[in-house]
């Protein structure tokens, strides 16, 4: 029986790969789809130029903002436009750690970690050029909301749940500190009835000579660190998380932090994509193709996609689009975030190319050729069956220790 499974898994392999699955080198690309109605193109002059790779129906040539980076032009029900950084490695290397810290983040230490040059992802997320600093907060029991905690003992200097105020006993000796807690309030903080930090508070306590870790409970956090492409810490990447660390109140010793080397199956790229400006690429490039008349589109456009895009959003369920969203309006936004979005979970094949020699120098448009507009698109894309399985059985981020 398992001899037979064996030869079904290879005899689906073998199935033509569905262009609509996920590929892995989606996370070194960005994908507009131009299907909003009254943008036209005329891919004419492209076909005629030199220094343009016509493969599959696809017109691949070097980028107008990075030589090193491909541009990829198809028609599929409309004009596709991809900006794909070439891979150099089928494996990439990531370092990483993971560690819990004690952690209230400081008044205004998000605005701080983004003057420093961190991009914020979701909530407690920050990016800088390779680096991925990700804190989980650990949520506590205690309350969930500030009415559930109140102050007790003799002077009100306990911050503990409503409970358990009416229990607590102290030493009925005023301190001359307690004049700092007009700075505060007690609430609730990731699940912990606390004195709430500020800066006025901190210092206050500090000034009458008591630490504020004493007075102020804090919540613990998870903190991962994750290294895109680094096979050792370098000193420029250290300096880079201690000053977030410093400004998000983490007293961590990074000497004290053990990272792990891995190898991921996702690609690397022979730029790096985590410093590589997608948005200009892409702006460069659309301007471009509307400068050299391949592409009809507005300013306004263009300056929607350009704010959307980002790294990823490329392949199928990502690419950017003229979508309805959640709320029934229209916007360019990746296809995922559209209204009753047709998602598929598989892996396809990555296209394998050759960049052409030189830039792209184009030819004259045939008199024939009419500009083409997009038609709407259709949720009819589906993964292979072959693919579905294999997408199920070969994991995108398999890992493995160097």
């Amino acid at each position: 029986m398992k001899r037979y499974a064996v030869a079904f898994i290879l005899i689906l392999a073998l199935l033509p790969f569905a262009q609509a699955c996920f590929s892995p080198t989606d996370n070194l690309a960005v994908e507009v789809y131009f299907n909003k109605p009254g943008i036209e193109y005329n891919l004419e002059p492209l076909k005629n130029a030199e220094n343009v790779l016509i493969e599959d129906g696809r017109l691949i040539y070097h980028s107008h903002y990075d030589e090193r980076v491909a541009v990829i032009l198809w028609e599929d029900k409309g004009l596709h436009l991809r900006i794909e950084i070439p891979v150099k490695n089928w494996n990439s290397t990531v370092l990483s750690a993971k560690f819990t810290t004690p952690i209230i983040f400081p008044e205004n230490s998000i605005e701080k970690a983004k003057e420093l040059g961190w991009e914020v992802e979701g909530k407690y997320a920050f990016r800088k050029d390779s680096i991925l600093v990700q804190i989980t907060p650990q949520k506590g029991r205690e309350c969930s909301k500030d009415s559930d905690c109140s102050t007790g003992g003799c002077s009100g200097e306990i911050c503990t749940t409503r409970e358990n105020a009416a229990k607590v006993v102290s030493i009925c000796v005023y301190r001359d500190w307690y004049e700092c807690l007009k700075l505060t309030s007690c609430g609730c903080v990731n699940g912990v009835c606390t004195w709430k930090p500020n800066g006025a508070f901190e210092q206050c306590l500090k000034e009458h000579g008591i630490d504020p870790n004493k007075v102020i409970k804090m919540p613990q956090a998870d903190v991962y660190i994750a290294i895109y492409g680094q096979k050792e810490l370098s000193e420029e990447k250290r300096a880079e998380i201690k000053e977030l660390f410093s400004v998000l109140g983490i007293s961590c010793v990074l000497e004290n932090i053990k990272f792990e080397k891995w190898v991921t199956s996702m690609p690397e790229g022979i730029v790096n994509p985590y410093t590589f400006n997608f948005k200009e690429a892409l702006r460069v490039e659309i301007e471009w193709l509307k400068e050299s008349g391949i592409l009809k589109i507005s300013d306004e456009d263009i300056e929607e996609i350009v704010k959307v895009a980002k790294r990823g959003y490329a392949g199928y369920n990502s690419h950017i689009g003229w979508y309805e969203t959640k709320d029934g309006k229209y916007a360019w936004i990746p296809y995922y975030e559209s209204k009753d979005a047709k998602l598929v979970k598989c892996l396809g094949k990555p296209m394998t190319y050759q960049l052409p020699k030189g830039t792209v120098e184009l030819g004259k448009p045939s008199p024939s050729q009419s500009p083409s507009t997009p038609k709407s698109p259709t949720s009819s894309a589906i993964c292979g069956t072959g693919i579905v399985v294999l997408g199920v059985l070969l994991p995108l981020s398999l890992r493995r220790k160097d």
